[in-house]
């Protein structure tokens, strides 16, 4: 969804990216970003909107988003495209997922490991 506030600061954030940020083809990452832009916005003001550094903060959360996707080896940034492409993968019978509160079923994250 286009907003103008919050696609006018994406433009502002990226502009001003650390320059180390900008050396990277980054085209993935930004058509993503920009296509839930809107969504992150939205939500991160729910959360942080009365903080009065809330638009560093902002470009600090856009600054690791990119940064993380940097990082991201490129057999994961394979599957992501692949994922893309197959948007119902989750709900693929190939999958089985699961879901627990560490704290009842091992005692805490260091209990899952034993």
């Amino acid at each position: 969804m286009y907003e103008q506030a919050s696609h006018a600061l994406l433009n502002e954030i990226l502009l001003d990216l650390k320059p180390e940020i900008g050396n990277f083809r980054l085209r993935h990452f930004y058509t993503r970003l920009g296509a839930n832009f809107y969504a992150i916005h939205s939500l991160f003001r729910l959360l942080y909107g009365d903080r009065p550094d809330f638009k560093e903060q902002m470009v600090s959360l856009v600054e690791t988003l990119a940064l993380r996707y940097i990082e991201r080896s490129p057999h994961l940034r394979k599957s992501d495209l692949a994922r893309e492409r197959n948007y119902n993968w989750f709900m693929s019978q190939k999958w089985v997922g699961m879901a627990l509160y560490c704290d009842r079923f091992a005692g805490d994250l260091k209990g899952l490991r034993t």
